[in-house]
């Protein structure tokens, strides 16, 4: 009979051991940054109802401020990926971190900033972008404790507009991931590219912004692209509109990859 509680207490303790780590709650980080699409002119008001409610394990940070998902009249994909992401990984604190500012190419995002190269692009004012990423992203977690699951990025409409910049967009955008990446933890963080696809007529280097973001993707370790030419868009034909914001938001959530 002891030889029998005690196996039977061995069974349990293994038991025991062998669940703990799986119900262990692990954070995972998330920075989303951009321009006009990814600020987002979704519109809280036509919100499914399942989407009017923060998941429980999501936190989510605007410019530095904790808030509310649908606390402002308008959102870019984070919803969408923040209930996507949620039932991936119900057992983990999830925090998105967004900061985006529309109408802004990437020489405004440049690491090496500045307002001559920025005002190309009509984007001096603007000031140096990449520098308040960081601040952002230091304002809302301990950077010294704290490893960035992946970087969305949303962002080319911008570029796209100006022939000259765009031809230099690949060199830029390799320059902005690889800074980024060893300013975050300086390991390839996974970084995920949604495709751009503004209308023609006003951004007439739409298809060079396409193919550099993909040569990008293919140069570069542990990276994805977003598909969005089929994402639904409001009346101007540049911005999502709701639906395509929902959308966008579940595309990005199904390319996350956890480190091993």
């Amino acid at each position: 009979m002891r030889l029998k509680r005690f196996l039977l207490s061995v069974v349990f303790l293994g038991l025991f051991v062998w669940v703990a780590p799986v119900s262990a709650k692990q954070e995972l980080i998330f920075i989303l940054a951009g321009q006009s699409n990814m600020a987002g002119q979704g519109e809280r008001s036509k919100l499914p109802a399942a989407y009017r409610r923060n998941p429980s394990n999501v936190s989510y940070f605007y410019n530095g401020y904790e808030t509310p998902l649908n606390h402002f009249a308008h959102f870019g994909p984070e919803i969408g990926f923040a209930h996507a992401i949620s039932r991936r990984f119900p057992r983990h604190n999830i925090k998105i971190v967004k900061f985006a500012v529309g109408g802004t190419s990437m020489l405004a995002w440049a690491p090496n900033w500045s307002a001559q190269r920025a005002n190309l692009t009509k984007n001096a004012s603007a000031g140096p972008l990449f520098k308040k990423l960081m601040q952002t992203a230091d304002a809302s977690y301990n950077a010294k404790d704290t490893n960035i699951t992946a970087v969305l990025w949303l962002q080319g409409e911008a570029d796209a507009k100006y022939p000259a910049v765009a031809r230099q967009y690949v060199q830029n955008l390799r320059n902005f991931v690889i800074a980024l990446r060893r300013q975050l933890d300086n390991k390839p963080t996974q970084f995920i590219v949604a495709g751009v696809n503004p209308p023609v007529k006003q951004f007439p280097a739409s298809a060079l912004i396409s193919r550099a973001q993909k040569q990008v993707v293919s140069s570069l370790p542990n990276m994805a692209y977003v598909q969005t030419s089929d994402l639904s868009k409001r009346s101007d034909q540049l911005h999502y509109d709701t639906l395509g914001q929902l959308q966008l938001g579940k595309r990005f959530a199904r390319l996350v990859r956890l480190r091993r």
